[in-house]
């Protein structure tokens, strides 16, 4: 086996496998998720292997690369239950990662003169690509640092509930231009007899990892771009919704006052008599209307109960629950607001189909 086989069957796909699960381990799994990791690994390693390979060239080099990637995000849609656009996001991440970190290596190999003597692409047996210690230990050294640095810079920005959303593809589509161009004229580079000197090889590489670097920061920027404004989005929507609730609230307030104030004028006119049945239930339903106010010691939680007990009270549907919001204070207000008045318009809207007398939520 010749080094390049040996570095695209084995080497190649190991490094594109452990950067792309820095980015994607924080999404939502499927199920038997061991089992499909364990068949999606050995698939990607298999496919690898069986590429063939039937041209000694730039382009055809840059086609291995680029398939094996392609498979690695078709095995990541295996394992994992997000859409494609948020796997390929990851995938693409950890692809330039270790782009960025093999650029990197070769820079050093060829300031520390040892660059002949270690190659990826070379024909000679598969043990050469590491001649010495010293090569293997700037090899690990390298790609360690230039993971360790793009997990802490770029993979803890991604929360893995979220799902990865692009108003605008077209910096995303740049990013992936930009790495297959980086993938090319590095084939190129190798491939290419006349380009064997080493202060063109340091140029060239040096010019791939500033794109790698852009291309990561593009990505990232985009992507939390698009996050920053569905936040703004729904910290308005709240917003407003406080802005109902308040007046709401005003509005109840403002009944209770009437309706104790025409309770003033009816007990001074009854001289003795006691209240009739409809002044009863009169007064009972406005006490209702006051007791629709939910705290739970959660806000998110209080303004989307407090809003939906009173469209039940409109409704005639009885409401009622017990809830200590504080235990949901680990979770963001947007996502609570968002999760209870689904789980709460979906029961208003199941109760709306049986009769009238036994329609309650609790």
């Amino acid at each position: 086996m010749t080094q390049f086989e040996f570095y695209k069957s084995f080497l190649f796909v190991a490094e594109l496998l452990l950067a792309e699960f820095m980015f994607i381990y924080r999404l939502k799994r499927r199920r038997f998720f061991a089992l499909r990791a364990m068949a999606g690994v050995a698939a990607c390693f298999l496919f690898a292997f069986l590429f063939p390979v039937v041209s000694d060239n730039a382009l055809y080099c840059s086609l291995i690369f680029l398939s094996i990637f392609s498979f690695t995000v078709l095995a990541g849609k295996f394992l994992f239950r997000n859409t494609w656009m948020t796997v390929l996001f990851c995938c693409l991440a950890g692809y330039t990662t270790q782009h960025l970190s093999y650029e990197l290596y070769s820079i050093a190999l060829s300031l520390s003169g040892t660059a002949q003597s270690n190659s990826f692409y070379g024909s000679a047996e598969f043990w050469e690509i590491f001649p010495n210690l010293a090569v293997f230990v700037i090899y690990l050294f390298i790609y360690a640092v230039v993971y360790c640095i793009s997990y802490f810079c770029f993979s803890r920005k991604l929360t893995g509930n979220e799902e990865v959303f692009l108003k605008k593809p077209f910096i995303f589509v740049f990013t992936i231009f930009i790495l297959i161009i980086d993938i090319l004229l590095n084939a190129i580079v190798v491939y290419t007899p006349e380009s064997g000197a080493m202060g063109y090889t340091i140029i060239i590489s040096v010019y791939n990892v500033l794109c790698c670097i852009v291309s990561l920061y593009l990505q990232f920027e985009v992507a939390l771009r698009r996050k920053i404004e569905r936040n703004y989005v729904t910290v308005q929507e709240m917003l407003d919704r406080v802005k109902k609730q308040y007046a709401l609230s005003k509005e109840n307030i403002e009944i209770i006052n009437i309706k104790c104030h025409d309770l003033r004028h009816q007990i001074r006119n009854m001289s003795g008599v006691p209240l009739s049945p409809g002044a009863i239930k009169d007064i009972s339903n406005s006490i209702s209307i006051y007791d629709s106010t939910v705290k739970t010691g959660n806000d998110a939680l209080d303004i989307i109960l407090t809003e939906k007990s009173l469209v039940c009270s409109s409704e005639g549907i009885q409401f009622s629950c017990i809830a200590d919001g504080e235990k949901l204070n680990f979770i963001d207000a947007a996502d609570v607001y968002a999760l209870f008045g689904n789980i709460v318009d979906n029961a208003i809207e199941a109760v709306r189909k049986v009769s009238p007398d036994k329609r309650s939520i609790s």
